[in-house]
């Protein structure tokens, strides 16, 4: 039920406030593609932090770095659910154990981004001084009560079954 209201939540945030930052300096119009380097809610609180040019500079110079490493990283997942769907696809039989090894290196590609993503996250961080952390973590704060808010709203909805066909 939970990740059903979370998903439903961050549809419409990121539907709403997409336009505005995707446009927003250091990031630039591909921020939001494949192999991001920063969660979208970190990304919409650095930009409210009020940085100096340098930081930003800084921060573009991180991010550029970051998606030079996720990119392979990304065409490498793509080119594993190909071959996933291609067996999944094919005439053949397929079993469980026909998929694990594949399955074995989308879950090592996600670590590393994940890894990579904790890891640029932290250099940004070391970029910001007290009262932007301070903003930041006000910022964190009004969109935890916001989603809290829209979750009471909600209430429970009911799950998500399977697509028709």
């Amino acid at each position: 039920m939970r990740s059903w209201k979370f998903f439903l939540i961050f549809c419409l945030t990121t539907l709403s406030v997409l336009p505005t930052v995707a446009g927003a300096q250091p990031y630039g119009p591909g921020a939001f593609g494949a192999g991001n380097a920063l969660p979208l809610p970190l990304l919409i609180v650095l930009r409210k932090v009020d940085l100096d040019s340098d930081q930003q500079a800084k921060i573009h110079q991180i991010m550029q770095a970051s998606f030079k490493t996720t990119q392979p990283l990304m065409k490498q997942l793509h080119t594993i659910h190909d071959q996933i769907a291609d067996k999944l696809l094919s005439s053949g039989a397929v079993t469980a154990s026909d998929i694990a090894p594949l399955q074995q290196q989308e879950n090592a590609i996600h670590q590393s981004l994940n890894q990579q993503m904790l890891s640029t996250a932290l250099q940004i961080r070391g970029l910001l001084n007290p009262s932007q952390l301070a903003k930041a973590a006000e910022l964190h704060n009004q969109l935890k009560s916001t989603v809290a808010q829209m979750d009471s709203i909600i209430g429970d909805a009911p799950p998500m079954g399977p697509p028709a066909f």
